[in-house]
């Protein structure tokens, strides 16, 4: 019942994620959600940190982009100094938004990753728009209204996961 909400791996942070495999896996674009995913929501520029990150991923060979569900004002004030193609108001768990990245990046689903930390718009998004998903645990717990409440629907569909995970040993 809860599969079609299962990331296809799950990690801590977008730091853990084994990107050297996904290159080998042929997947070589990455859209990115911001809010909790790279930094903390009411963060309005990107830390170092993520900056460094960016940077590492297009040594490496990845075309990127951000994907949010947020207004313009603050994906552009966010991506300032990381200047990547960038998608507002994606209207995430809907699929155009996803499919427009996929465009900036000449991507098609078979060599995209969507990494997110919500599951019904991160996760359900890629999953509706055949791309994989990779789930990260949200950096901080101050969060929007409407999230809290979506973290609360999620926890029945993350003990699900961790069942599954166990039994098939899939990457968490």
């Amino acid at each position: 019942m809860w599969e079609r909400f299962f990331p296809d791996m799950y990690f801590d942070s977008v730091y853990e994620i084994p990107y050297k495999e996904l290159l080998a896996r042929g997947r070589t674009a990455l859209v990115l959600d911001v809010d909790n995913t790279l930094a903390p929501y009411f963060v309005p520029r990107p830390p170092a940190k993520v900056g460094a990150l960016i940077a590492r991923l297009q040594k490496m060979g990845f075309r990127l982009c951000l994907l949010s569900n947020n207004k313009n004002g603050r994906l552009a004030a966010f991506n300032e100094t990381i200047g990547l193609p960038a998608v507002h108001m994606a209207m995430k768990p809907l699929a155009a938004g996803l499919k427009r990245a996929m465009r900036l990046l000449g991507a098609g689903p078979e060599n995209t990753v969507l990494i997110g930390d919500q599951i019904f718009s991160d996760v359900w998004c890629g999953r509706r728009t055949g791309v994989m998903t990779i789930l990260t645990k949200p950096i901080s717990e101050r969060e929007a209204p409407s999230v809290r409440i979506k973290r609360r629907l999620e926890r029945p569909v993350l003990r699900a996961y961790a069942e599954f995970a166990r039994k098939t040993e899939a990457p968490r």
